[in-house]
Order: C-alpha cells, then sequence, then structure tokens
C-alpha cells in the first residue's frame, strides 16, 4: 500500500474526528439545557457525534479505507467516538505517525456501547425468548379479553408484548386482556409485558352516510368528507363520512391531496361548502373500488396542521394506562414540545412505584421525522424510551418511494441513540388474515430483523403468523445483524443541527 495515502487518510480521519466532537459537543450541550439523566447520558453524547458525523458526505472516505483493513466506518452508530479513534490509532500505527493522546478504546468500553441498546431492549420488552434477540409485539383482539386460550397460544408461540389499542374497545375489555396475559404467564412460564397504545389526534372516519347498499368508490367518484355530526348527502353525491377532528376541513382547499384507509383510497379536493368538502377520487388500490368504512384513517400530507398531542380521550385512557401498562406508545409525535406535553402529563398521573414507565414514541409524519434526534433527546434524557416506526401513515404521509429510504436512516439514528426500535404495520399482513403468506412479507420480516421488535396486528390467523416470524427471526440472525452501510449525508442530521 502507498504509504502517503495512508498518511492521507490519516489526516482525514482527524479532520472528522476533530469536527464531530467540536459540533456534538455544542449539540450535546444545546440538548442539555434540559437535564438528561445520568443513566442515558453517555447515549446522550453518541447520539450527538452521530448526527454531527453524518452531516458530511463520507462516501469517498469509506471506500478509500476498506482496501486497507481498517474501516467499521459503516457500523459505527453504537460507539461513534471509539470508532474514529481506533481508525485513526490503527492508521497511525501502519504510517508511523504520532496522533497524539488519542488511544484505542478498550475492549470494556466497546463492549459497553454495543451492549447499550441490548440492555435498553432488554428492560423495555423482557427476557430474550426462543434463541433470538429481536421481540415480537402482537396487536389484541377484541376476543383477547375472552378467549384465554388465544392469549396463551400468542404467548407460547413467541409474543414478548401485547399491544392494547386505545383507539378501539374499553377499560372494562382492556383489564379483561389484561387478566388474560397475567394469567397465560403464569401458565407458560414466559414473560408478556403490556404495551398500552395512547389513540393520540389521529384524523379518522367517524360515521358514513350512503345510499349504495356497498358503498365502495371507484375512479371519478365523488363523496363527501363532512364537518357536521348530523350529515346530509348533496346533489350527485352518495357517500358521506364526518370526521374525528372536523376542524381540519377548514385548512384544506381545492386541489388539496386526501388519502383514506392507509392510502387504499386518494382523492382531491374538488369542492368547499359549508357542510365540509367533495372530494373526487383519483385512485384506488383496486381497480374495481374499495369500500369506505368507518374507524380509519384520513391522511392529508401537504397540510400543515398542529393538533394537541393529547385528546381528551387520551387523558382519560392514560388514568388507565399508567396503572396498568408496562410501557405506554404516543401516537403522532412530532417534536420534543409533544415530548414535553407527554412528560408533564405522566408526571401527574403516574403512581410513585410507577414514575420509572418505559414510553414510545410513533414516528408517523415528516415532521417527525425531521426531528427525530431532538425527539430521542427529550423522551430518552427523562425515561427508558423506544421509538415505533409506523410505516403504514409513514408511507402515506411521505410517499411509499421514500419509504425505505427513509426507515433505513431511522433505524440508523435510533441505534446511534441506543433505543430500540419497533417496525410496524402490515408485518405478514397476509398471513396474519389468509393463512397464507406473500414472498415479499416474508421477505419484509428479514428487513425488520434489523429492528429489535417486531409488531403484528390481529387476524384470524394471528397465532399462525406469530410461530413463522418467530422461525424466521431465529434462523435469520445467524446471517446478519444490523447493517453496514455507506455513508452519505443524512439531511435529518443537518436539519438537526440547523435547527
Amino acid at each position: 500500500m502507498d504509504i502517503r495515502e495512508g498518511k492521507a487518510l490519516l489526516e482525514k480521519v482527524l479532520e472528522v474526528r476533530s469536527s464531530v466532537i467540536e459540533e456534538g459537543d455544542e449539540l450535546y450541550d444545546r440538548w442539555n439545557r434540559t437535564p438528561i439523566r445520568r443513566e442515558y447520558e453517555d447515549s446522550a453524547r453518541n447520539l450527538a457525534y452521530y448526527m454531527a458525523f453524518r452531516k458530511q458526505d463520507l462516501r469517498d472516505l469509506q471506500e478509500r479505507l476498506i482496501p486497507w483493513g481498517v474501516s467499521s466506518l459503516g457500523r459505527l452508530e453504537a460507539d461513534v467516538l471509539g470508532t474514529l479513534n481506533a481508525v485513526a490509532k490503527t492508521l497511525g500505527s501502519i504510517t508511523g505517525e504520532d496522533v497524539g493522546d488519542i488511544d484505542y478504546r478498550s475492549s470494556a468500553t466497546f463492549l459497553e456501547r454495543n451492549e447499550a441498546l441490548k440492555n435498553n431492549t432488554d428492560k423495555m420488552f423482557g427476557d430474550i425468548r426462543h434463541d433470538r434477540n429481536e421481540r415480537i409485539l402482537v396487536t389484541m383482539p377484541t376476543e383477547a379479553g375472552k378467549d384465554y386460550k388465544l392469549v396463551e397460544s400468542l404467548i407460547n408461540s413467541g409474543m414478548n408484548m401485547a399491544r392494547i389499542n386505545c383507539a378501539h374497545d374499553d377499560p372494562e375489555v382492556w383489564e379483561a386482556m389484561i387478566k388474560n396475559i397475567k394469567k397465560a404467564e403464569s401458565a407458560t412460564g414466559y414473560t408478556c409485558r403490556v404495551l398500552m397504545d395512547i389513540s393520540g389526534p389521529k384524523i379518522r372516519t367517524k360515521m358514513l352516510l350512503t345510499t349504495k347498499r356497498n358503498p365502495k368508490v371507484k375512479e371519478g367518484e365523488r363523496f363527501l368528507i363532512s364537518n357536521k355530526t348530523s350529515m346530509t348527502l348533496p346533489k350527485g353525491i352518495e357517500i358521506a363520512v364526518n370526521t374525528s377532528v372536523p376542524e381540519v376541513l377548514d385548512k384544506m382547499k381545492v386541489g388539496q391531496k386526501v388519502k383514506l384507509d392507509d392510502g387504499h383510497i386518494e382523492a382531491e379536493v374538488k369542492e368547499k361548502n359549508d357542510e365540509g368538502v367533495i372530494c373526487e377520487v383519483t385512485r384506488t388500490v383496486k381497480e374495481n373500488g374499495v369500500k369506505v368504512k368507518t374507524e380509519k384513517g384520513i391522511n392529508i400530507p401537504d397540510v400543515d396542521y398542529k393538533l394537541p398531542v393529547l385528546t381528551e380521550k387520551d387523558d382519560k385512557d392514560l388514568d388507565f394506562a399508567v396503572r396498568h401498562a408496562d410501557a405506554i406508545a404516543f401516537s403522532f409525535i412530532k417534536d420534543k414540545n409533544d415530548i414535553d406535553l407527554i412528560e408533564s402529563a405522566l408526571g401527574d398521573k403516574l403512581p410513585e412505584d410507577r414514575k420509572d414507565m418505559p414510553t414510545i414514541a410513533k414516528i408517523e409524519t415528516a415532521e417527525g421525522i425531521r426531528n427525530l434526534p431532538d425527539i430521542i433527546q427529550r423522551a430518552a434524557g427523562a425515561r427508558l424510551f423506544g421509538v415505533m416506526v409506523a410505516r403504514g401513515d409513514l408511507a402515506v404521509e411521505i410517499g411509499y418511494e421514500r419509504l425505505s429510504e427513509v426507515q433505513e436512516e431511522l433505524l440508523w439514528i435510533c441505534e446511534a441513540a441506543h433505543v430500540p426500535v419497533i417496525w410496524a404495520t402490515q408485518v405478514v399482513e397476509s398471513l396474519v388474515k389468509t393463512g397464507i403468506p406473500t414472498r415479499s412479507e416474508i421477505s419484509d420480516v428479514v428487513a425488520g430483523s434489523r429492528a429489535e421488535c417486531i409488531m403484528l396486528n390481529k387476524g384470524d390467523y394471528i397465532v399462525d403468523g406469530v410461530e413463522v416470524v418467530a422461525d424466521i427471526l431465529k434462523k435469520f440472525e445467524v446471517h446478519q445483524y444490523k447493517k453496514t452501510a455507506m455513508l452519505r449525508s443524512l439531511s435529518i442530521a443537518r436539519e438537526t443541527f440547523e435547527g
């Protein structure tokens, strides 16, 4: 190898290291204006260093280092400064150059940083089971409150955590679900944590008014999104729905894109009137149309609206969750101010013996992505914290073509923060609903194995789904852990410093 190239590489690595320390320390100091709990200080600083590191486009440096056999920069998330120190020290030894007081990280330090994420995952989701590190989270169907055998089968099949969605059912049903979970824990000898998912300010279809026997909409057909509790059908319109958040209709304009039911129906606002907005269907996922249903999400990707992160219903649901949950998830987290409101509510409601309740932020908007580092710092700085990548709403909000890129970035950032990730939405959906998986679903589970937990939604074949996912994770784990990545700059990193 050309020793001059080695010296040039060392100079570049030292330059990167210096900028990472300077800018990372500045970011950490900014974050630390809101005191960070002592147990999370090292992780918060590592995240700050990672954001400083990923501001830069380092693909060329990465490629030049590879022939020297010293490049581990594509896998430095868990220990940014330690990795840069090791690379610099090795290059210094090879080239005979003095790198100053930089020393190799100790094996103990290396292990501690790499174990931080694992330890946080264990605390959040409980012990490893069935020879796999990844955990499985399952959304509880209503019948889980009555069907004990279903719950027991799910736990035996590999469920590590049960998700109770507060958008559905009521405290009486939730309590019955938890009772069955506790009973099944005792019977099986396995632990199963309970996650209460606070529904948040999601815009949903509420009631349906139609003259159709089968209320499907097709391309070119018009329907009304009403701002009224008591709806009427305008002339020529056969379907109307109202919404859980009628005030958002005031912000919509003619030409506005609207998506219903996780994007299964795409439409455009054609008219605004006293009744609400009249939309025309531009696309449906099925050629013969899609049925309009109640309790389905409405996404308005291009409208900038800010709703309170906790609704009146959420406040009541939180009273139940703080007494019964092992962790609480919060929906539609957009910025650190949302975390402050949640922390204030938890401070008021949590019993003294539950003050350390773990929380999970569901990231499902473009704003949440942009503000992820600040969200993590504020939330994980306060308590044990995880991130759920809600890929359904996220894809509808940012576009399916961007989803793969964005979810990779979220995984990297969370690993640098030592924060566990839940890979959610439509995992083995066909298998869970019909009993027959698709090839793409199996590949999706493999992709999701880079997260710490995979979430399955309810369906008639949910036990089969858990068994299949557990088996895939167990077999694939020996082949890959996380992912080595090339190092172009991240827009999230640049925006973190600009903010």
